[in-house]
């Protein structure tokens, strides 16, 4: 059987708080890491569930992209993100992991993209640091 290859940092991104100017990156290699970036349409719907299912699936970990504080453009999908990233950090605090698995940034799309990619480098390099998650599940393809 063939290991599927999962992402060891997973980056969900608000639509909204894509920076201008040329298209993001979808995945690269930094530091020996995987990481893999998905535009959603509103931090909000982000559910805890899909964060903890990213790491339970193997990624080290996670970080959300929410539009600044006050600047939801769908009224309150920022504040819903900064509550359910708390609620994984404390649960993987509970499970006696680092809570620093998982992280909310906000991020205006006018800010520079050299910004942007410095957040999610620092974010990537921090969970470089922690190692391999030691929740992950091996997935196997079936050949």
């Amino acid at each position: 059987m063939a290991t599927a290859v999962s992402p060891d940092v997973i980056v969900y991104v608000c639509h909204r708080s894509i920076p201008h100017g040329p298209p993001l990156l979808r995945q690269w290699g930094q530091n020996g890491l995987r990481i893999v970036v998905h535009e959603v349409p509103c931090s909000g719907k982000m559910d805890g569930q899909y964060l903890m299912h990213a790491l339970e699936g193997g990624a080290c970990g996670v970080c959300v992209v929410a539009c600044p504080k006050g600047e939801c453009h769908l009224s309150q999908g920022n504040y819903r993100a900064e509550i359910r990233i708390r609620t994984i950090q404390r649960l993987l605090d509970e499970m006696g992991l680092e809570p620093q698995r998982a992280e909310l940034v906000n991020f205006s799309p006018d800010d520079s993209r050299e910004q942007f990619d410095q957040i999610i480098q620092g974010f990537v390099e921090r969970i470089r640091t922690l190692g391999k998650s030691p929740i992950s599940v091996e997935k196997h393809l079936i050949d």
